[in-house]
Protein backbone atom coordinates (compact mmCIF):
# COMPACT_ATOMS: atom_id res chain seq x y z
CA UNK A 1 0.00 0.00 0.00
CA UNK A 2 1.43 3.38 -1.00
CA UNK A 3 2.19 5.93 1.67
CA UNK A 4 0.00 9.02 1.47
CA UNK A 5 1.46 12.52 1.33
CA UNK A 6 -1.13 15.18 2.07
CA UNK A 7 -0.94 18.56 0.36
CA UNK A 8 -3.07 21.53 1.41
CA UNK A 9 -3.45 24.54 -0.88
CA UNK A 10 -5.60 27.19 0.86
CA UNK A 11 -6.86 28.89 -2.30
CA UNK A 12 -10.09 29.36 -4.24
CA UNK A 13 -9.72 30.50 -7.85
CA UNK A 14 -6.25 31.88 -7.12
CA UNK A 15 -7.44 33.75 -4.00
CA UNK A 16 -6.11 32.93 -0.55
CA UNK A 17 -8.56 31.15 1.78
CA UNK A 18 -6.92 30.54 5.15
CA UNK A 19 -10.07 28.93 6.53
CA UNK A 20 -9.07 25.70 4.79
CA UNK A 21 -6.03 25.57 7.06
CA UNK A 22 -8.29 24.43 9.89
CA UNK A 23 -7.75 20.98 8.37
CA UNK A 24 -4.38 21.08 10.14
CA UNK A 25 -6.18 21.14 13.50
CA UNK A 26 -8.91 18.66 12.57
CA UNK A 27 -6.77 15.88 11.11
CA UNK A 28 -4.08 14.12 13.11
CA UNK A 29 -2.06 13.29 9.98
CA UNK A 30 0.69 15.66 8.80
CA UNK A 31 -0.13 18.07 5.98
CA UNK A 32 2.28 19.95 3.74
CA UNK A 33 0.96 23.47 3.02
CA UNK A 34 1.68 24.98 -0.38
CA UNK A 35 1.05 28.71 0.01
CA UNK A 36 3.51 31.00 -1.82
CA UNK A 37 4.02 34.40 -0.20
CA UNK A 38 3.44 36.03 -3.58
CA UNK A 39 -0.14 34.70 -3.66
CA UNK A 40 -1.70 36.37 -0.64
CA UNK A 41 -4.61 38.34 -2.15
CA UNK A 42 -8.02 37.26 -0.86
CA UNK A 43 -10.23 39.14 -3.36
CA UNK A 44 -9.34 39.30 -7.07
CA UNK A 45 -11.95 40.64 -9.48
CA UNK A 46 -10.03 40.17 -12.72
CA UNK A 47 -10.58 36.62 -14.08
CA UNK A 48 -7.37 36.86 -16.12
CA UNK A 49 -5.38 37.55 -12.96
CA UNK A 50 -7.10 34.62 -11.27
CA UNK A 51 -6.08 32.36 -14.16
CA UNK A 52 -2.53 33.65 -13.93
CA UNK A 53 -2.41 32.92 -10.20
CA UNK A 54 -3.84 29.43 -10.71
CA UNK A 55 -1.29 28.73 -13.42
CA UNK A 56 1.56 29.44 -11.02
CA UNK A 57 -0.03 27.72 -8.04
CA UNK A 58 -0.94 24.53 -9.87
CA UNK A 59 2.44 24.40 -11.64
CA UNK A 60 3.87 24.30 -8.12
CA UNK A 61 1.42 21.54 -7.21
CA UNK A 62 2.36 19.60 -10.37
CA UNK A 63 6.05 19.69 -9.49
CA UNK A 64 5.39 18.43 -5.98
CA UNK A 65 3.01 15.70 -7.19
CA UNK A 66 5.58 14.55 -9.77
CA UNK A 67 8.26 14.24 -7.10
CA UNK A 68 5.95 12.31 -4.80
CA UNK A 69 4.74 9.97 -7.54
CA UNK A 70 8.32 9.22 -8.59
CA UNK A 71 9.20 8.36 -5.00
CA UNK A 72 6.31 5.91 -4.72
CA UNK A 73 4.18 8.12 -2.45
CA UNK A 74 0.51 8.76 -3.21
CA UNK A 75 -0.31 12.49 -3.49
CA UNK A 76 -3.52 13.59 -1.79
CA UNK A 77 -4.59 17.23 -2.00
CA UNK A 78 -7.24 19.55 -0.65
CA UNK A 79 -7.80 22.95 -2.21
CA UNK A 80 -10.73 25.27 -2.83
CA UNK A 81 -11.51 24.53 -6.48
CA UNK A 82 -11.54 21.88 -9.19
CA UNK A 83 -8.90 23.61 -11.33
CA UNK A 84 -6.42 21.99 -8.94
CA UNK A 85 -7.11 18.70 -10.77
CA UNK A 86 -5.01 20.07 -13.65
CA UNK A 87 -1.98 20.33 -11.38
CA UNK A 88 -2.53 16.84 -10.03
CA UNK A 89 -2.81 15.38 -13.53
CA UNK A 90 0.23 17.28 -14.79
CA UNK A 91 2.32 15.95 -11.91
CA UNK A 92 1.27 12.37 -12.56
CA UNK A 93 2.02 12.81 -16.27
CA UNK A 94 5.44 14.25 -15.56
CA UNK A 95 6.25 11.32 -13.30
CA UNK A 96 5.22 8.76 -15.92
CA UNK A 97 2.27 7.74 -13.74
CA UNK A 98 -0.59 8.91 -15.94
CA UNK A 99 -3.77 7.24 -14.63
CA UNK A 100 -5.63 4.78 -16.82
CA UNK A 101 -8.95 6.09 -15.49
CA UNK A 102 -10.14 9.30 -13.84
CA UNK A 103 -13.14 9.23 -11.52
CA UNK A 104 -14.58 12.76 -11.24
CA UNK A 105 -17.25 13.19 -8.56
CA UNK A 106 -19.13 16.47 -8.90
CA UNK A 107 -22.66 17.84 -8.75
CA UNK A 108 -21.76 19.98 -11.78
CA UNK A 109 -20.36 19.22 -15.22
CA UNK A 110 -17.49 21.76 -15.05
CA UNK A 111 -17.59 21.50 -18.85
CA UNK A 112 -18.01 25.10 -19.93
CA UNK A 113 -15.74 27.14 -22.16
CA UNK A 114 -15.93 30.90 -22.61
CA UNK A 115 -18.30 30.27 -25.55
CA UNK A 116 -20.94 28.54 -23.42
CA UNK A 117 -20.63 30.07 -19.96
CA UNK A 118 -23.23 32.62 -18.91
CA UNK A 119 -21.60 33.40 -15.58
CA UNK A 120 -18.01 33.82 -16.86
CA UNK A 121 -16.93 31.73 -13.87
CA UNK A 122 -13.69 29.80 -14.40
CA UNK A 123 -14.84 27.31 -11.77
CA UNK A 124 -17.32 25.99 -14.34
CA UNK A 125 -14.54 25.06 -16.79
CA UNK A 126 -12.04 22.65 -15.16
CA UNK A 127 -13.20 19.38 -16.72
CA UNK A 128 -13.28 20.98 -20.17
CA UNK A 129 -9.73 22.25 -19.57
CA UNK A 130 -8.74 18.78 -18.29
CA UNK A 131 -9.55 17.25 -21.70
CA UNK A 132 -8.10 20.16 -23.68
CA UNK A 133 -11.34 21.86 -24.72
CA UNK A 134 -10.33 25.47 -25.19
CA UNK A 135 -12.08 27.82 -27.60
CA UNK A 136 -10.06 28.78 -30.67
CA UNK A 137 -9.58 32.35 -31.80
CA UNK A 138 -7.73 35.47 -30.70
CA UNK A 139 -9.98 36.32 -27.76
CA UNK A 140 -7.62 37.22 -24.86
CA UNK A 141 -9.67 35.01 -22.54
CA UNK A 142 -8.92 31.96 -24.71
CA UNK A 143 -5.25 32.85 -24.72
CA UNK A 144 -5.31 33.19 -20.94
CA UNK A 145 -6.72 29.66 -20.59
CA UNK A 146 -4.09 28.27 -22.96
CA UNK A 147 -1.35 30.11 -21.07
CA UNK A 148 -2.63 28.70 -17.77
CA UNK A 149 -2.58 25.14 -19.13
CA UNK A 150 0.89 25.62 -20.60
CA UNK A 151 2.24 27.00 -17.35
CA UNK A 152 0.86 24.05 -15.39
CA UNK A 153 2.36 21.75 -18.00
CA UNK A 154 -0.69 19.52 -18.34
CA UNK A 155 -1.48 17.43 -21.41
CA UNK A 156 -5.09 16.87 -22.48
CA UNK A 157 -6.54 13.68 -20.98
CA UNK A 158 -8.62 11.28 -23.15
CA UNK A 159 -12.34 11.90 -22.65
CA UNK A 160 -13.27 8.23 -22.92
CA UNK A 161 -11.14 7.41 -19.87
CA UNK A 162 -13.12 9.72 -17.58
CA UNK A 163 -16.03 8.54 -15.43
CA UNK A 164 -18.17 11.47 -14.26
CA UNK A 165 -20.72 11.18 -11.48
CA UNK A 166 -23.24 12.58 -11.12
CA UNK A 167 -23.24 16.04 -12.75
CA UNK A 168 -26.91 16.58 -11.94
CA UNK A 169 -26.72 20.36 -12.35
CA UNK A 170 -25.88 21.27 -15.96
CA UNK A 171 -26.30 24.57 -17.78
CA UNK A 172 -27.48 24.98 -21.37
CA UNK A 173 -24.53 24.68 -23.71
CA UNK A 174 -22.61 22.73 -21.12
CA UNK A 175 -25.19 19.93 -21.29
CA UNK A 176 -24.89 19.69 -25.08
CA UNK A 177 -21.10 19.74 -24.94
CA UNK A 178 -21.03 16.96 -22.37
CA UNK A 179 -23.52 14.84 -24.32
CA UNK A 180 -21.37 15.29 -27.42
CA UNK A 181 -18.22 14.21 -25.59
CA UNK A 182 -16.90 10.70 -24.93
CA UNK A 183 -16.94 11.16 -21.17
CA UNK A 184 -18.82 8.38 -19.37
CA UNK A 185 -21.45 10.01 -17.15
CA UNK A 186 -23.17 7.66 -14.70
CA UNK A 187 -25.10 7.88 -11.42
CA UNK A 188 -23.20 7.09 -8.26
CA UNK A 189 -24.57 3.57 -7.94
CA UNK A 190 -23.16 2.65 -11.36
CA UNK A 191 -19.62 3.95 -10.85
CA UNK A 192 -18.13 0.55 -10.10
CA UNK A 193 -19.40 -0.85 -13.39
CA UNK A 194 -17.01 1.57 -15.12
CA UNK A 195 -13.86 0.74 -13.13
CA UNK A 196 -11.41 -2.14 -12.96
CA UNK A 197 -9.54 -2.86 -9.69
CA UNK A 198 -6.17 -3.14 -11.48
CA UNK A 199 -6.49 0.16 -13.33
CA UNK A 200 -4.47 3.11 -12.09
CA UNK A 201 -7.25 5.45 -10.98
CA UNK A 202 -7.07 9.12 -10.08
CA UNK A 203 -10.03 10.27 -7.98
CA UNK A 204 -11.10 13.90 -8.04
CA UNK A 205 -13.81 14.61 -5.47
CA UNK A 206 -15.71 17.87 -5.47
CA UNK A 207 -17.44 17.71 -2.09
CA UNK A 208 -20.57 19.34 -3.52
CA UNK A 209 -21.48 16.05 -5.20
CA UNK A 210 -23.10 15.28 -1.83
CA UNK A 211 -26.55 16.46 -0.78
CA UNK A 212 -26.56 16.06 3.00
CA UNK A 213 -27.10 19.29 4.92
CA UNK A 214 -27.01 17.54 8.30
CA UNK A 215 -23.50 16.17 7.79
CA UNK A 216 -22.20 18.86 5.42
CA UNK A 217 -23.99 22.19 5.88
CA UNK A 218 -21.18 24.39 4.51
CA UNK A 219 -20.74 23.22 0.93
CA UNK A 220 -19.95 26.04 -1.52
CA UNK A 221 -22.46 25.10 -4.21
CA UNK A 222 -25.14 22.91 -2.70
CA UNK A 223 -27.34 21.09 -5.22
CA UNK A 224 -30.40 19.19 -4.05
CA UNK A 225 -31.37 15.61 -4.89
CA UNK A 226 -27.89 14.14 -4.80
CA UNK A 227 -26.26 11.25 -2.94
CA UNK A 228 -25.87 11.44 0.82
CA UNK A 229 -22.58 11.43 2.68
CA UNK A 230 -23.25 7.78 3.56
CA UNK A 231 -23.77 6.91 -0.12
CA UNK A 232 -20.41 8.38 -1.09
CA UNK A 233 -18.71 6.88 1.96
CA UNK A 234 -19.93 3.43 0.91
CA UNK A 235 -18.34 3.97 -2.51
CA UNK A 236 -15.09 5.11 -0.88
CA UNK A 237 -14.96 2.01 1.28
CA UNK A 238 -15.21 -0.17 -1.82
CA UNK A 239 -12.62 1.88 -3.71
CA UNK A 240 -10.06 1.12 -1.01
CA UNK A 241 -9.49 -2.16 -2.85
CA UNK A 242 -8.67 -0.36 -6.13
CA UNK A 243 -5.35 1.04 -7.35
CA UNK A 244 -5.87 4.69 -6.44
CA UNK A 245 -2.74 6.58 -7.51
CA UNK A 246 -3.86 10.07 -6.45
CA UNK A 247 -6.77 11.88 -4.83
CA UNK A 248 -7.74 15.54 -4.98
CA UNK A 249 -10.53 17.24 -3.07
CA UNK A 250 -12.28 20.47 -3.96
CA UNK A 251 -13.27 21.67 -0.54
CA UNK A 252 -16.12 23.29 1.31
CA UNK A 253 -16.95 26.88 2.27
CA UNK A 254 -14.62 27.09 5.27
CA UNK A 255 -15.76 30.63 6.15
CA UNK A 256 -19.31 29.33 6.70
CA UNK A 257 -18.21 26.17 8.52
CA UNK A 258 -18.28 27.73 11.98
CA UNK A 259 -18.35 24.46 13.91
CA UNK A 260 -16.08 22.62 11.42
CA UNK A 261 -18.81 20.01 10.93
CA UNK A 262 -18.40 19.94 7.17
CA UNK A 263 -14.61 19.85 7.39
CA UNK A 264 -14.66 16.98 9.87
CA UNK A 265 -17.06 14.97 7.71
CA UNK A 266 -14.95 15.53 4.58
CA UNK A 267 -11.65 14.70 6.27
CA UNK A 268 -13.11 11.52 7.78
CA UNK A 269 -14.44 10.46 4.37
CA UNK A 270 -11.13 11.22 2.71
CA UNK A 271 -9.26 9.16 5.29
CA UNK A 272 -11.61 6.27 4.60
CA UNK A 273 -10.84 6.45 0.87
CA UNK A 274 -7.07 6.52 1.33
CA UNK A 275 -7.02 3.88 4.07
CA UNK A 276 -5.74 6.25 6.74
Amino acid sequence: MAMNTRLLLPYLMGQRRDGLCRVLDIDTHPWEVLAPETLAATNIDDPMLRLNNMGGLYALLAARVAALARSGSRPVSITGDCVSALGMLAGLQQAGRTPERVLWLDAHGDFHTWATTQTQYIGGMPLAMFVGRVDAGPDPRNRAVRDCLARIGVQAYPEQQIVLTDARDLDPGEREALLGSRIRRVPLDQVLTQLQPRERIYVHWDTDVIDDRAAMPALKYHVRQGPSATDVLDLFQTLRGYDIVAVSVSGWHAEQDADDRTARTCVAMLNTLICA
